[in-house]
């Protein structure tokens, strides 16, 4: 079927489920149990899915497929046709916020002196001084993830087969570098990424 166009009758707010066409050729009711007569309308950046046809009233199920339902005013354009003709709907992002990761937090959190235990200020720390460390105790609310800390003088992390303890030693050679570590809840121990 090609594509059918024709305007609103009238205006229909974000959450109507029927609106009103000036012409309803190319329009057609559905039969979902076999399939035919399945009709997409296009208005604006909103999908929709038409359930039943009345004349020029048109019942339909708002934001399909994901597009986002807005308010729609008189004569906006009604772009009709079926779902092979509009290939696939992908919804237009016009902003997005990523979920932060578990145990992510960004930023430098408070520097903390090198001892066998350290407590991790965040997930992005500096580590003062050479005494080595065998024990990070996890951030508030960490459960599991990664924590990276940047060395200012040449610090060593030791293997240490107990609770919050370091699976391998190393030695970060080099001051002002940084060695990430991995926890895994499961074993309770920390992984760096390299071992000098």
């Amino acid at each position: 079927m090609a594509f059918n166009a024709t305007t609103l009758s009238s205006a229909i707010g974000a959450s109507d489920t029927s609106l009103q066409v000036a012409s309803a050729t190319g329009i057609t009711a559905p039969n979902f149990t076999t399939g035919v007569g399945i009709t997409y309308l296009f208005l604006e950046s909103e999908c929709m899915l038409v359930t039943s046809v009345s004349g020029t009233f048109i019942g339909v199920q708002r934001g399909y497929a994901g597009t986002p339902t807005a308010a729609h005013g008189v004569t906006c354009p009604v772009v009709a046709g079926l779902p092979t003709d509009f290939g696939p709907i992908v919804p237009s992002v016009k902003a997005q916020q990523d979920a932060t990761p578990a145990g992510q937090m960004f930023g430098f959190a408070a520097p903390v002196a090198s001892a066998a235990t350290i407590v991790a200020s965040g997930s992005l720390f500096h580590v003062t001084g050479t005494t080595a460390t065998n024990i990070i105790t996890p951030p508030a609310g960490f459960v599991e993830g990664q924590i990276t800390i940047v060395a200012d003088g040449v610090w060593t992390f030791t293997s240490s087969a107990v609770t919050n303890g370091i699976g391998m030693s190393g030695t970060v050679t080099s001051a002002k570098s940084a060695v990430t570590f991995f926890y895994d809840a499961a074993t309770a121990l920390w992984y760096p990424s390299r071992l000098a």
